[in-house]
């Protein structure tokens, strides 16, 4: 490399593509992680899908794309919403944007246990009573939700059915009950 020539940034170095083409690999949303909105955003999907960040970052994009407005405007809007009562609603279009790019990213995971090491199930008898005491629980904090023991409850039951299912995230855990009982 000549002395002169400009040393190329981390994302704009040459790699090689999984097909073996050479080309430059950009991240679009590198740059705008400085805004706090896009990181807090990124962290709102990673929890709500779940998914690792390289996912969290396609379906915002993605979202962005279906709503017609940037990532940025994307992210701003997702944060102002998520305020509480005094938090700016999320306009309609950017809502149902996310919720296709959300339901898109959980349909294309991988089937529960996919690629994963062989594990034992518990039996079905105990799945349905972990699940049967999530569903109550739930009940019971949704008509009262300053109850400090239903909402115990409620953390005690995801937490069981994590360790029944052997996943690591409550949405994964009752989705693999739920489809485990109902086979």
């Amino acid at each position: 490399m000549a002395a002169d020539a400009p040393v190329p940034s981390a994302p704009e170095r040459e790699s090689t593509t999984r097909n073996g083409v050479s080309g430059t690999q950009t991240d679009p949303l590198r740059p705008l992680l400085r805004d706090p909105a896009v990181a807090r955003a990124l962290g709102m999907l990673m929890a709500t899908i779940p998914s690792p960040a390289r996912v969290a970052e396609q379906v915002l994009t993605s979202a962005a794309e279906l709503a017609g407005v940037s990532a940025v405007d994307l992210a701003h809007a997702m944060t102002a919403g998520s305020g509480g009562t005094e938090g700016a609603p999320v306009p309609a279009p950017v809502e149902r944007a996310l919720r296709r790019a959300v339901q898109a990213a959980r349909e294309a995971a991988p089937a529960p246990g996919a690629g994963r090491w062989p594990r034992l199930l518990p039996s079905r008898q105990e799945a349905e009573q972990a699940l049967a005491r999530f569903f109550d629980a739930r009940v019971r904090l949704s008509a009262v939700p300053d109850d400090d023991d239903a909402r115990r409850t409620v953390e005690d039951t995801l937490f069981t059915l994590c360790v029944l299912m052997a996943q690591p995230s409550a949405y994964a855990a009752v989705r693999d009950a739920v489809q485990y009982v109902d086979s």
